[in-house]
């Protein structure tokens, strides 16, 4: 089953030439995701109450257009099954004038009582109607990272309040503003065709800071997000032709 929500993109969606930015892009995916699990009787309260809760592990978007401040987008996702503690979600973003965007997601089930990843039991798993439609050949779960990087250009980022989530951990979508901001630092106005990224780690209330790096390899951008001890997340990113 699909689960869809319209939004008129408003002037904290867009960056300054009134374009959607690819965090919020990310945030919509990850609402409605919430979306469709609250309305199966499996939302974030109620998995809390269970002392378990699902984490993004990757996330691959493909961009089509940009829509621009003021139009009206419909955002869709759909469950594409599970598989031991895994979960497999798609998203689409379009509008009256086509499609905007798509999205593939794992998400982790993860026990906070024996801090661990844990099979999904049949009684959440059993809550979703399955959709096996999926946009991209390969499966963002085959994808392998690009791992430790050695950066052409890297820069510091520090964290604010507003970066962090209920779980008290950076939220997933913010990594990708980390991105967003340096990749746009190098490439000014050529626009993010497609995103891959793989979230290594947690970024805790503790963190001041980060740093957020790029290496270009064969038209490719690899990325990590990093401090001194630890790697937080790697990505690739494809530029718009």
């Amino acid at each position: 089953m699909k689960i869809e929500k319209t939004h008129r993109i408003g002037l904290f969606d867009t960056d300054y030439q009134f374009k959607l930015k690819i965090e919020a892009m990310a945030r919509f995916f990850q609402e409605i995701a919430v979306y469709h699990s609250t309305d199966m009787g499996a939302g974030p309260e109620v998995l809390l109450k269970k002392g378990v809760v699902w984490f993004l592990s990757r996330l691959e978007m493909e961009v089509f257009r940009y829509p621009v401040l003021g139009e009206e987008i419909r955002i869709i996702t759909w469950s594409r099954g599970f598989k031991g503690y895994k979960g497999y979600r798609e998203y689409l973003i379009d509008s009256t004038k086509g499609e905007i965007a798509r999205g593939s997601g794992v998400w982790l089930f993860f026990d906070f009582m024996r801090k661990r990843i844990i099979r999904v039991p049949a009684e959440i798993s059993g809550l979703y109607e399955i959709e096996q439609e999926k946009w991209f050949d390969n499966e963002i779960d085959d994808w392998i990272p690009c791992g430790r990087i050695e950066p052409e250009q890297e820069m510091e980022i520090s964290l604010r309040y507003s970066d962090f989530d209920v779980n008290g951990h950076v939220n997933n979508t913010v990594y990708l503003g980390f991105l967003e901001t340096l990749y746009h630092k190098i490439m000014k106005r050529q626009s993010v065709k497609n995103i891959k990224i793989k979230f290594c780690r947690e970024i805790d209330r503790n963190t001041d800071h980060v740093q957020v790096s790029v290496k270009e390899v064969n038209g490719v951008y690899r990325c990590n997000i990093y401090d001194k001890t630890q790697l937080y997340a790697e990505a690739e990113i494809i530029s718009m032709e």
